[in-house]
């Protein structure tokens, strides 16, 4: 059976280093955590909402290696970032050309009027 316990209890408990695994919070929703017990909530199985946590820009660390760092670009995603560094290597693309022989003018027309769908179907295959 789980032993239902306080917030500040259970990240005493943790902090000794006594396994928390049976117990579950009874006031987690109430409280606001600092990101630091929340983490350690986290560590130990709990799910910590968001709106859960308090955040103080003067509980974060001066960090040299990572304050100093000059970043560059804008990237959407990691893939393009570390394909940018040459770290991770994108799918490799190759062009094919077809040619087409085409008498009847209704089927050119359409072609010319809807290559960029063509393109967008074939490419799928």
């Amino acid at each position: 059976m789980k032993k239902t316990m306080k917030t500040a209890e259970v990240l005493d408990l943790i902090r000794q280093g006594v396994s928390v695994e049976d117990i579950v919070l009874s006031d987690l929703e109430e409280k606001r955590l600092s990101f630091r017990d929340a983490l350690l909530l986290v560590e130990n199985g709990y799910l910590v909402s968001e709106k859960n946590m308090l955040y103080r820009d003067s509980d974060v660390i001066y960090d040299p290696d990572f304050e100093e760092v000059e970043w560059e670009g804008k990237y959407s995603n990691l893939k393009d970032m570390l394909s940018s560094k040459g770290i991770a290597k994108g799918k490799k693309e190759e062009v094919i050309t077809i040619e087409l022989s085409i008498e009847d003018e209704a089927v050119r027309e359409w072609l010319n009027n809807n290559t960029a769908k063509l393109k967008d179907l074939v490419n799928k295959l």
